[in-house]
């Protein structure tokens, strides 16, 4: 029979201590743990770390997450009140308007129904709106990358991106120093000290 070795017995102390032992490993584990002082003594160092762990545990109010996110200032993209959406609802609904009048008017040319025109028309647009996306996706990506060639080139451009990436740094922590005062007031809001 196979005998594990002092670190497999250290895992089942582990094991043990959280009550996940395997019942078949547990003979094996106790004759080991009745002749092994060294493991004896982290047993119960880790039966009183546990025991410690629960007597230090708090409590969690259960609007403890509300309020922290509430606390928390909005990031620049983040919709701050509903009525933000107005203004993108209110286009939809324009430029669906004149496409329906187009439709029903007959305005848009072409060798077919009016209402087919109309949607060969949009899909051409959202075509054309795709290409330019990704035609300016693909640019941006390999201008990037000439940057970035040019910028490792040479160590005198290396130096000089390196001191902007040290100065951009000390600019956000001086920024980030700066707003610590408006933490300590949103800590005082959720009742901490």
């Amino acid at each position: 029979m196979n005998r594990p070795d002092h670190s497999t017995y250290r895992e089942w102390l582990n094991l043990e201590v959280d009550g996940l032992l395997p019942s078949e490993q547990r003979p094996r584990f106790e004759e080991h743990l009745a002749s092994c002082a060294e493991c004896q003594d982290e047993r119960e160092s880790l039966l009183e770390l546990g025991a410690l762990l629960e007597r230090s545990s708090l409590a969690v109010r259960p609007d403890f997450k509300d309020r922290v996110l509430e606390a928390l200032p909005y990031a620049g993209w983040e919709a701050r009140a509903p009525r933000t959406w107005g203004v993108p609802a209110a286009a939809f609904v324009v430029f669906g308007g004149i496409a329906a009048a187009m439709m029903v008017s007959g305005s848009i040319p072409g060798n077919g129904s009016s209402a087919f025109s109309a949607l060969l028309a949009v899909a051409e647009l959202f075509r054309a709106a795709t290409l330019a996306g990704a035609g300016l996706l693909n640019a941006t990506w390999k201008g990037l990358g000439l940057v970035f060639e040019e910028v490792i080139s040479s160590p005198v451009s290396l130096g000089a991106f390196a001191f902007l990436v040290i100065c951009l740094n000390l600019l956000l922590v001086s920024l980030v120093r700066r707003r610590q005062p408006a933490h300590s007031a949103a800590r005082s809001r959720l009742g901490g000290k």
